[in-house]
Order: C-alpha cells, then structure tokens, then sequence
C-alpha cells in the first residue's frame, strides 16, 4: 500500500509562476525495485525559484532534501525498516 500511495504522488505539479522565477515540472514518486528510497525531479527552474524533495515514511519519519536552484534530480531514504508513505516536492519561487 505505501508504494500504492507514492506512486500516486508521481503525478505531475504543473504551477504558474511570474516572469522573474519560473518552474517547468516537477515529480516525485518511489524508486523502481525499492520500497524505502524515494526520488525528486524538476525542470525548467529559473530565477530565484527552488526546490527540494519531501518524504513522508510509514512510521511518521519526514525526511527532506538540500534546497536546489535550477533543473535536478535527487533521491533520499527512509530510515531502515520504514518505507515510502508518501513523496512531494516542495517549491519557492
């Protein structure tokens, strides 16, 4: 069910921004074959804009990435034996 629940979290988060910062896309889901490393993605990221992953694990844990200013990826983990509850990314513009 944990992987159920993040894998619907990977939907896109699409946002209209001013011309001065701007976000193309951003996802986050579960990576392929685990169930306790989570991953972060964003495109398009201009200006002062910035992102960072955040992940809710099973037993209420919340981990977060580093702040990032421009287009990446990252992964983070849930502390062992926790899983992957549920993912989102974060965004300032």
């Amino acid at each position: 069910m944990a992987v159920t629940a993040a894998a619907a979290a990977a939907l896109p988060l699409t946002i209209t921004q001013p011309a001065s910062a701007a976000v193309g896309a951003c996802y986050s889901g579960v990576d392929s074959g685990t169930t306790d490393w989570a991953w972060g993605s964003c495109t398009g990221v201009t200006g002062s804009s910035h992102w960072r992953l955040h992940v809710s694990c099973t037993w209420g844990d919340t981990q977060y990435s580093s702040w990032f200013y421009g287009s990446g990826r990252t992964d983070l983990e849930c502390p062992w034996p926790e899983t992957v509850r549920a993912t989102q990314v974060d965004i300032i513009y």
